[in-house]
């Protein structure tokens, strides 16, 4: 249970996940390592007294339980008899607290890893630090334009990007409770609805590299959905958690399906990497991409027109000649846009000790187990752990702040 507490109350990117559909995972039965999560039906108006009916037509999402992962010590029994701690407190401050650190600092990473690769929203120039608290106003001006819901937020930049901000960024925060002051490092305080942090576990990302920017472009008129065909050159490369937007491709609000003030273009970002093997001209590949693209006419819709055949892409919105380009990728994040689930693992009984314990709010578990083995005469230590991740509102409730 130290360890657990010590866990949860170290997490700081995951604490921004969603974590509503973990009991999922913990029934009486198997369900195995995904389950589908549907999201509320949307529906459109009808105009006038005229009966319509529309069907029902509800899109979901698949959360993972994919990602076990671990701690382990041992020592034979002449350390354990002569030179182990005696003391629960000794053993505590020694290797449980440790152990609680360093699985929450596994379970940040992991989050921030996903995070970096399924926002699609950007704002800034990859590779620059903001030096203006304009830069990450403008998150809170995507998330209102993408109707993401009042509630807990996070605005999770790095060191150097809160060196770039300077002074600006004091002179506006207000201070957080002293509970989240004592457990979470970086924390910074509270300004344009976000708590802030000064985050260790934001990952760098390496743009991909197109040959002939100007000759990747749609590859035919029409297109939806999760896929987009495309005209590129052999040889570039789309990475995973590249951004993109594609011309005349603009974002609407969710609800009232039109932009409220000058056109923004749609911002995509690519899934699963692929290594380019067209012409230029007329053969391509097709990327996996989120958010879906849902056009005129769909309750669903969250663009202005479909892309149209030639129509060009735009590697990194945003930044100037990205092709390769590194940097690191602050994360402006709510509740609604990524999920987290943790399950418990099964309980040995032919050991010494097995303990586990589960966290009701965040869904996370611990396993420990200690036991003998007598054949090298060891005493084993295990803690095990088992997350998983999936995508919900990814497109209304994350954005990404482009650093260097």
């Amino acid at each position: 249970m130290d360890v657990l507490r010590n866990l949860t109350n170290s997490l700081t990117v995951s604490e921004y996940f969603n974590t509503e559909w973990e009991g999922d995972f913990n029934k009486e039965f198997a369900v195995g390592a995904q389950v589908q999560v549907k999201f509320p039906q949307q529906f459109l108006i009808r105009d006038g007294l005229g009966y319509n009916p529309q069907g029902i037509d509800r899109i979901s999402t698949t959360v993972n339980l994919d990602q076990p992962f671990g701690i382990d010590f041992q020592w034979d029994d002449y350390e354990n008899a002569v030179k182990a701690e005696r003391s629960e407190e000794e053993i505590r401050e020694q290797y449980l607290m440790p152990a609680g650190v360093q699985l929450a600092q596994e379970v940040d990473s992991r989050a921030a890893n996903w995070a970096t690769i399924y926002t699609s929203n950007i704002v800034g120039s990859l590779g620059v630090d903001p030096t203006s608290l304009t830069t990450y106003d403008l998150c809170r001006s995507r998330l209102l334009q993408k109707a993401a819901p009042p509630g807990k937020r996070a605005m999770l930049i790095s060191s150097s990007q809160m060196v770039s901000v300077g002074t600006a960024i004091t002179t506006l925060l207000q201070p957080v409770d002293e509970i989240t002051e004592m457990f979470k490092e970086g924390v910074i305080g509270r300004a344009k609805n976000f708590d802030w942090f000064e985050e260790q576990s934001l990952y760098s990302v390496t743009a991909g590299t197109w040959a002939t920017p100007s000759q990747v472009v749609v590859n035919g008129g029409g297109q939806n959905g999760t896929s987009l065909a495309i005209i590129d050159n052999t040889g570039d490369t789309f990475n995973a958690g590249d951004k993109f937007s594609i011309a005349n491709v603009n974002a609407v609000n969710p609800r009232t399906r039109r932009s409220a003030g000058p056109l923004t273009p749609q911002q995509f970002t690519i899934t699963v990497a692929v290594v380019g093997t067209g012409n230029g001209t007329t053969t391509g590949d097709t990327l996996t991409i989120l958010p879906a693209i849902y056009g005129p006419g769909s309750q669903y819709q969250n663009v202005d027109a479909l892309p149209v055949n030639g129509a060009l892409l735009t590697l990194w919105p945003g930044t100037s000649s990205p092709n390769g380009k590194t940097g690191t990728l602050g994360l402006a994040l709510t509740k609604y846009a990524f999920a987290l689930s943790g399950a418990k693992l099964y309980s040995p009984k032919a050991v010494e000790v097995c303990s586990q314990k589960r966290d009701p709010r965040t869904g996370l578990a611990v396993r420990f187990v200690k036991a003998w083995d007598p054949v090298r005469s060891m005493e084993i230590h295990r803690f095990d752990m088992v997350i998983g991740f999936g995508n919900l509102y990814t497109d209304n409730g994350a954005v990404g702040v482009c650093g260097a």
